[in-house]
């Protein structure tokens, strides 16, 4: 597969990301009233970790994570608070107007937060200026599976079905807004034909109700998937990655199997700050996660839900995707006309 457009419309957005970064860490500066004092002795003091999900679940597991190895690293506790909501507006709210001082952080994904301007029509903070994203932290894929008496047994027998009996066929995500929403709206307009989308409160009720024969198809999280994949109460039609799982290798990717160029939608986490934390006090956190990052122990947790590292975990760097995703998934949630509960 060329992927030369993708690596070069990439650089590109790393060029501008790397430009308005240094731009709004330059003029956050003058806005933080620490003493250079308290700047060079940080952290002298727990620091707070939000965490934009209730308890439970992988993404409160990886999150904790982070925490408890980000706090080894800088020889001081990380608290996790969970401020779950509003596909995660109410923890981001808290850190886009805390102290910007690196004593409290958010936990977040780059797919919720960068479409809940176009799928909320606003929020209570700006999501480009209030918050500063440190470090990327690492990407996770989903699969679409289907109940095993589904007649479709891969994405193009689907994309025929489909196509044959408009409207006709249904999918089950993890919520309104969620990242396998998304995953199932650009599916739709990319393969040019129409199901029903069918929100649940969660993965795990979504897949049951496709083991179960509710649902035929769900876009579901990777790990939640997997043991059910294995089990055969479900067969794995694609990934929504633009690589192959490791962990389940003979499983095509959604694009691949579909000829449905640049279709990806996968889980993006990203740790942020609110605007204006002070240089020294940035590299000093970039560094430390970078050290996380690129442990045995997080690598080992994020490839057991069939994630990797995405090596994008300076604030430059993250900042140019961040503003490189919003765009595009903005787009998704306006073609597909996705609006908030």
């Amino acid at each position: 597969m060329d992927n030369q457009p993708i690596r070069f419309f990439y650089k590109l957005a790393i060029s501008i990301g790397l430009l308005a970064c240094h731009s709004s860490l330059s003029l956050g500066q003058p806005q933080s009233n620490m003493p250079s004092a308290a700047i060079d002795n940080y952290p002298n003091k727990p620091i707070k970790l939000v965490i934009t999900w209730p308890v439970g679940g992988f993404a409160d597991i990886l999150g904790r994570t982070i925490a408890n190895q980000l706090g080894q690293i800088l020889a001081q506790q990380v608290v996790v608070e969970n401020r779950g909501g509003a596909n995660g507006m109410i923890g981001a709210d808290v850190v886009a107007k805390a102290t910007a001082d690196g004593y409290t952080l958010m936990f977040q994904s780059i797919t919720s937060h960068a479409i809940n301007p176009s799928m909320y029509g606003k929020t209570p903070y700006s999501t480009e200026k209030d918050l500063i994203p440190l470090a990327v932290v690492g990407s996770v894929p989903m699969l679409l599976v289907a109940n095993p008496s589904f007649p479709a047994k891969n994405i193009t027998e689907l994309i025929a079905l489909a196509k044959k009996e408009p409207d006709a066929l249904s999918y089950a995500s993890f919520g309104n807004g969620s990242a396998s929403h998304l995953a199932g709206a650009l599916f739709t307009n990319q393969a040019g034909i129409k199901m029903i989308h069918v929100p649940y409160k969660g993965g795990a009720p979504a897949i049951t109700d496709t083991m179960g024969g509710q649902v035929p198809l769900s876009f579901s999280a990777f790990g939640v998937a997997l043991p059910h994949v294995k089990a055969g109460k479900v067969i794995a039609l694609g990934t929504t990655g633009s690589t192959r799982a490791k962990l389940l290798p003979e499983i095509p990717t959604i694009e691949e199997s579909g000829n449905l160029k640049n279709y990806e939608m996968s889980i993006i986490y990203a740790v942020w700050a609110p605007t204006g934390l002070p240089t020294p006090i940035i590299n000093k956190l970039s560094k430390a996660l970078d050290q996380v990052i690129n442990s045995n122990l997080y690598k080992d947790k994020l490839s057991s839900e069939g994630g990797e590292i995405m090596n994008i975990n300076t604030p430059a760097e993250s900042q140019a995707f961040f503003l490189k995703e919003m765009v595009r998934l903005s787009k998704i949630v306006k073609d597909g006309n996705i609006k908030a509960d």
